[in-house]
């Protein structure tokens, strides 16, 4: 069994090829890999060698939606959801299958060693994202699509669409400010604990970027990036602001039924309630770095 702690959750893989698919996983996931699980009941175990079918029913909802090169679908039927992906150069379809028990724990299936071929990492990194997020949603648990540094021993999140600028402003806040790490690149978790405090947590998703650490920190701010030919942090956005500033960076998959994106939402508000959320109007250069920490000195200081 392969075991696996992010976040704090502690998690397996079941398969026949389990040495295969710990090679294949070692790249990103080796600060991740635990050998024990310490007496503790684990999250789950995922079912890697199964064959899944599709159900005979018409699912309630189909999302359609791409991963780089690879068309993704995901099929909701009630308490069970179905995501495959169909790898673009081989047209080999991975699936993982998804299913809510009576008691709320889910069950986990895929297809990952049936394929005649290995996984892809990042259609392996997509269904693990997915599995995880869905299995610990009622946890407090959201994956937030950002660039995370680590400025004064707290998380800041760089959130914006896809090339606006989140891996070159926290490339910037590690070339010119003191005291400043990358935590991701990609996606990072928060997890709301039992006093409301909120930890944001390395994972082994880290986009292109090679930043797999298992630690965490306290979350400081949100700060959503946006191209201007200036460079302005707004004051801190209202509630409503937030949360829409806020819920586009969270997983799609989780926002397309109305169930799951209750939580998400309920999460999300959770989260914001510790952590303000700013905007940033900015150039790709030093000086944005300078300007958007001094404007959170009192966030982090």
């Amino acid at each position: 069994m392969i075991l696996l702690q992010i976040a704090d959750f502690r998690f397996g893989i079941q398969s026949d090829r389990e040495s295969a698919l710990r090679q294949l996983m070692a790249a990103n996931y080796t600060p991740f890999f635990r050998t024990e699980t310490d007496g503790e009941e684990l999250l789950f175990l995922l079912d890697a060698d199964a064959s899944l079918e599709l159900p005979a029913d018409e699912p309630l909802r189909t999302f359609d939606y791409a991963l780089t090169d690879s068309p993704a679908r995901l099929r909701i039927y009630g308490n069970r959801y179905l995501l495959t992906i169909t790898h673009g150069p081989s047209r080999r379809t991975f699936s993982l299958e998804g299913v809510r028990e009576v008691d709320g724990r889910f069950r986990f299936a895929s297809d990952l060693t049936r394929r005649g071929i290995a996984p892809p990492r990042h259609i392996l990194d997509h269904l693990l994202v997915f599995a995880l997020s869905l299995a610990v949603l009622e946890q407090g648990f959201l994956l937030i699509h950002s660039s995370t540094v680590v400025c004064a021993g707290k998380a800041v999140l760089f959130l914006g669409e896809s090339g606006t600028g989140k891996s070159t402003h926290s490339r910037l806040w590690l070339e010119n400010l003191p005291d400043t790490s990358l935590l991701n690149d990609d996606g990072p978790a928060l997890r709301v604990q039992a006093d409301g405090s909120v930890t944001v947590y390395g994972t082994p998703w880290s986009g292109k970027t090679p930043c797999y650490r298992d630690v965490s920190y306290p979350l400081g701010a949100f700060v959503r990036i946006c191209r201007a030919p200036y460079n302005r942090l707004s004051p801190r956005l209202s509630a409503i602001q937030a949360l829409g500033a806020t819920l586009p960076s969270c997983l799609p998959t989780l926002q397309q039924e109305d169930t799951l994106l209750d939580r998400v939402c309920a999460n999300l508000s959770a989260v914001l309630r510790v952590a303000p959320v700013f905007r940033m109007e900015c150039l790709p250069d030093a000086d944005a770095a300078r300007v958007c920490r001094e404007g959170l000195r009192p966030v982090l200081d």
